[in-house]
């Protein structure tokens, strides 16, 4: 027999950069000038990074959980251009940023992971015989 009421659940990680799809124009730098960073959505949980850096100057792209400050992924180069893909899918839920340095320039990046579930209902129509009652 069908369960006349079904629960599913289904998780859904919600991703959100601050400012996604905004991205600096490149530009030579100065050192007081944040670097010319951009921020590429590929999907709800993968994101390119690039970054400028014309001076080869010792540059850094990490992603620190901000409940600890624990840093989940670096690196570093002298490169004039560099990023990655970041795939955020695996990290558990909370705070974090996504912090591109060049030199003393820095470009953060807000990321909030959270678990939401959602609850459905289905609701069946069953045909039942007459019962005699005699």
């Amino acid at each position: 027999m069908k369960t006349l009421l079904q629960k599913a659940s289904r998780l859904v990680l919600v991703a959100a950069f601050a400012g996604l799809g905004f991205t600096q124009p490149a530009q030579a730098q100065t050192a007081n000038q944040a670097p010319a960073v951009s921020v590429l959505k590929v999907n709800d949980f993968t994101y390119i990074v690039r970054a400028s850096n014309p001076q080869r100057q010792r540059s850094r792209l990490q992603v620190v959980r901000l409940s600890d400050n624990a840093v989940v992924y670096s690196q570093s180069t002298f490169k004039p251009t560099f990023g990655g893909r970041l795939n955020v899918q695996q990290l558990t839920d909370g705070e974090y940023a996504v912090v591109v340095k060049v030199g003393q320039g820095v470009t953060r990046y807000s990321l909030n992971l959270q678990t939401e579930t959602e609850r459905t209902v289905h609701l069946e129509n069953v045909s039942l015989a007459a019962v005699n009652t005699k």
